[in-house]
């Protein structure tokens, strides 16, 4: 599992610097479109994989949630993909910021769904049989006190 989670982390952190460079005009929307649709696919791949592992039960909120972020970075890169669609449109004004807006927002989903999917994969790998598997604010404040 922790080969799986880190090559999604890659691939995340690929696509939000991606989008970043989006949002700085120092990549091309039609690019980013193709590139951002293969880490696309590449994470349909991952996702297919996670819903079929098997998972203590103790895990499953845990798992569900981590599927659940992903599925947020997923249409976060959805997002970015319709602020490109917009810049093709025939009428827009060069100085339209529209397009950025998604660009940012989508940024955002990626980012934040990517921060709590790390959290969560800290909780699961140290798991224990016999013991609660709590990724919540409250406990990470917890384990920061006493570690």
């Amino acid at each position: 599992m922790q080969q799986r989670t880190e090559r999604i982390d890659d691939l995340l952190a690929t696509v939000a610097d991606e989008i970043d460079a989006l949002r700085r005009r120092d990549l091309d929307p039609d690019e980013a479109v193709t590139r951002l649709g293969a880490q696309e696919d590449l994470l349909d791949d991952e996702v297919a994989g996670l819903q079929g592992m098997m998972a203590p039960e103790e895990l499953h909120g845990l798992h569900m949630e981590y599927e659940a972020n992903l599925e947020r970075a997923l249409r976060g890169i959805v997002t970015v993909e319709r602020g490109c669609a917009i810049t093709r449109l025939p009428h827009r004004p060069p100085d339209d910021d529209e397009p950025h807006i998604y660009y940012r927002r989508g940024h955002g989903n990626v980012t934040h769904a990517r921060l709590r999917m790390a959290e969560i994969v800290e909780v699961l790998l140290a798991w224990e049989p016999g013991r609660a598997a709590d990724a919540s604010v409250a406990a990470r404040l917890e384990r920061t006190r006493q570690g």
